[in-house]
């Protein structure tokens, strides 16, 4: 994943590592909906939650991940990015926030509400993930579903995400190999501190 000063990647490699995950959270959710039996549905809450919450934690880490991949690639104000293939389409901002819409109201309702009524507990999810999941939602609206983004000049960072000097960056642009390479991108929940 070398980048030099003239052109970044838009994707440093997360895609192959999601590719599966993504959109999954509501697959599994739809799919646990259509069992018609309430008795059927309490004998599947548990083993649906595992696999939701292993989705959730893969999507969580991946727009982490862009978040600090914007972080990163800011420096390089002049360069061109290769391989945004949303540049020149058109979607509204509720096409572009529909899938973190609904991954917020996951943790925020579905899951709480669900865990209450088929397990009689409340459900907890990582105390990162709505942080990251809200940051992540202002990344898209702040760039319009990166449809006009061509340079990095055009991307613009979310304000309560931290400045970083260059040693920070440095440790994610590591941090990101690394992950990358060893097909692991929930290890980026380490830099959470660096911009939060």
């Amino acid at each position: 994943m070398e980048n030099n000063i003239e052109n970044v990647k838009f994707d440093p490699g997360y895609a192959p590592i999601v590719l599966n995950a993504l959109g999954q959270v509501g697959y599994n959710y739809y799919i646990f909906s259509a069992i018609p039996n309430v008795k059927l549905k309490k004998m599947n809450f548990p083993h649906t939650l595992r696999k939701i919450e292993g989705f959730l934690k893969t999507n969580v880490a991946f727009y982490l991940g862009c978040l600090l991949w914007a972080s990163y690639i800011k420096q390089f104000e002049n360069a061109q990015i290769e391989g945004n293939k949303l540049l020149g389409e058109t979607c509204s901002e509720e096409e572009y926030t529909s899938e973190i819409n609904f991954l917020i109201d996951t943790i925020t309702k579905e899951l709480p509400r669900d865990c209450k009524y088929y397990l009689g507990k409340n459900y907890e999810c990582d105390e990162k993930y709505l942080p990251i999941l809200e940051a992540y939602k202002q990344f898209l609206i702040l760039n319009e579903g990166f449809v006009n983004c061509s340079k990095v000049s055009q991307i613009v960072i979310p304000e309560n995400l931290k400045k970083l000097n260059n040693k920070q960056l440095n440790l994610i642009n590591e941090k990101i190999n690394k992950a990358i390479e060893e097909k692991e991108i929930e290890q980026l929940f380490e830099c959470f501190d660096l911009i939060f």
